[in-house]
């Protein structure tokens, strides 16, 4: 199956220009806004911080943050050539996605799978919900970081739209086990 690359926009679908906000979409679904890129003075490093869901996304079950996030580095990697490295800081409040230190090493893997290093994790202070925490990293621009990101970026795209599901409702798993049972109905 193909997969289109989620896009990236700035503010009201106009071209991204570097430092502004990245507004984030599935096809013509807004997934959320990445706050403003922090940018070296000489254009070299940028800092992702903050993605903020839209309200739509925020009631859905789908797991789509490792994607924006991969997708959000290979977009900078690629259409900036200037940049060297890409820095995160992994924040977002995780109440609803359980287990917060199992979320935290998740992403600190993922942050691993695409050649990031100086990763770190550590407790959130001004959190006002119990065991959030950030995880922390730096990418650099290099050509086996490049193909860990792409790789890392193919399987993700892959299980996003394994999870996604169609008219039924259902993922692409259960969409399966569902022809087979009404064919075993017959």
């Amino acid at each position: 199956m193909k997969f289109d690359p989620l896009r990236i926009t700035g503010e009201n679908g106009t071209a991204y220009r570097l430092g502004e906000p990245m507004h984030v979409y599935d096809a013509e679904h807004l997934l959320g806004v990445i706050d403003p890129v922090r940018v070296s003075r000489d254009g070299s490093e940028v800092r992702i911080e903050r993605f903020v869901p839209s309200r739509h996304v925020k009631t859905g079950k789908r797991n789509f943050g490792p994607l924006v996030l991969l997708e959000v580095t290979l977009y900078l990697a690629t259409h900036f050539r200037g940049v060297q490295m890409v820095s995160f800081s992994l924040n977002r409040e995780i109440e609803m996605h359980g287990d917060g230190m199992q979320v935290a090493v998740a992403r600190s893997e993922l942050l691993h799978g695409i050649g990031a290093e100086s990763i770190t994790i550590s407790p959130r202070p001004d959190s006002s919900i119990p065991g959030n925490f950030v995880v922390e990293g730096e990418w650099a621009y290099n050509p086996a970081n490049l193909a860990a990101l792409e790789e890392c970026l193919l399987r993700e795209r892959s299980g996003y739209r394994a999870r996604a599901p169609d008219s039924t409702g259902l993922p692409a798993p259960l969409r399966w086990l569902r022809r087979l049972m009404r064919g075993a109905g017959r």
